[in-house]
């Protein structure tokens, strides 16, 4: 029984014996209501004025208990979302633009100069803009897109990606579609759909992020309090063959912490939450691929089938997999992948859909666990509440100028 239903439970007995023993009362906003029943012993309709008042007190419990906030709603038809509509976890206190400086921009030279500097702006993203040039995002910015907005560059080049957040604090980046050129591994730096290198406090929040060049999003160079939120990634494009990196099949989507070199920079930093996140179609790696950091990834879903590996778990990586679900044979079967290379590292898998609970270590540095509040759901239910059209995972918010 959750914790929920035994409150519940113990207020029902309590306000029985009360009624029971002719008083109960009821909590409202700024009131208290005693009922004394005593003066009913010389009622003839005694009895059934207090069973009335038994089926009212019911009633009352009953309706707290239906709209009580039980993380495992197994079984449950689940409510319209349960999008928290916040930054949680390590990125919880990202602010953005904090609704100042509002401006809508529908081409690709008034988005540059509205992203661009320290000063705080909420910069709405209308219709479809086309970049020829990845972007560079100042600090205190939120970058929300209207309902339909896109922002795509289809240079398969040096000159791919779209935004790269350099030393930035405070971003949010919202309902946004972000269209790469598909996967070709040219070993370019920073040319992911997002790229955050030494970036501070980032919301990314019900984006489609796809066919990144060399990644969807990667996370590197001693970024951190990141959270990641109601995000689908995939990889639609056919890769492209030939690259300088090396590699034929370059659908990879996050890398967290780009070298096992950089202790320097990245030990204590790379903290990230992935919360109802979605790696599906066309990912073959890296969803993600952790070095260094702390990483939390709740009620995600993998339903592709072209994994070569799920999660990666890498030097120093701190991994806490909780109520996700992976639906598909190749999920299941390579959820994760040890690139540890004999340095420590701490993965631990609890309540998920399709593999086993496991805790993996190496080393004494300890199970990173979270301790920031947040809201889960049961793991057999992220494939229908992620996959939802309408409120699910994506660029599915409604919003309007």
């Amino acid at each position: 029984m959750s914790i929920p239903q035994k409150v519940t439970t113990f207020f029902t007995h309590f306000l029985l014996f009360l009624l029971l023993n002719h008083h109960f009362f009821v909590i409202l906003p700024n009131n208290i209501i005693t009922f004394n029943l005593k003066h009913m012993n010389n009622n003839p309709y005694y009895l059934m004025n207090k069973l009335a008042y038994a089926g009212i007190l019911l009633t009352m419990v009953f309706s707290l208990s239906s709209c009580s906030n039980d993380d495992n709603t197994s079984g449950n038809t689940p409510p319209p979302s349960y999008d928290s509509l916040k930054p949680i976890g390590f990125g919880a206190n990202t602010t953005g633009g904090n609704n100042q400086n509002k401006v809508v921009v529908s081409t690709a030279e008034e988005l540059k100069d509205a992203v661009s500097g320290t000063n705080p702006a909420t910069i709405y993203v209308k219709g479809q803009i086309t970049l020829n040039k990845m972007l560079s995002v100042g600090s205190n910015k939120s970058i929300i897109g209207l309902t339909g907005a896109s922002i795509s560059n289809a240079n398969r080049n040096e000159d791919a990606g779209i935004f790269l957040l350099k030393g930035s604090e405070n971003v949010i980046i919202r309902n946004l579609t972000l269209l790469g050129p598909g996967a070709y591994d040219i070993d370019a730096n920073y040319s992911d759909n997002i790229s955050l290198v030494g970036a501070k406090n980032i919301w990314v929040d019900h984006c489609d992020i796809q066919d990144g060049i060399d990644g969807n999003f990667d996370i590197v160079e001693g970024s951190d309090n990141i959270c990641v939120s109601w995000t689908h990634f995939s990889y639609l494009i056919e890769p492209k063959e030939g690259g300088s990196g090396g590699s034929s099949d370059h659908r990879n989507c996050n890398l967290i912490g780009n070298s096992d070199k950089t202790a320097d920079i990245d030990e204590g930093h790379l903290n990230c939450t992935f919360i109802c996140c979605w790696w599906g179609e066309g990912c073959s790696e890296r969803c993600p691929r952790v070095r260094f950091g702390k990483v939390h990834i709740v009620n995600c879903l993998y339903d592709g089938n072209n994994y070569n590996y799920c999660i990666g778990y890498g030097v120093y990586s701190n991994i806490f997999v909780e109520k996700c679900a992976f639906v598909t044979d190749q999920a299941k079967e390579n959820a994760i992948k040890d690139w540890s290379k004999e340095k420590d590292y701490n993965l631990k898998i609890v309540g998920c859909l399709g593999v086993d609970d496991v805790e993996l270590a190496r080393g004494e540095r300890g199970q990173f666990v979270p301790t920031y509040e947040y809201n889960t759901f049961d793991a057999n239910m992220v494939p229908s509440v992620l996959r939802n059209k309408e409120n699910g995972a994506g660029a599915t918010l409604k919003i309007e100028p």
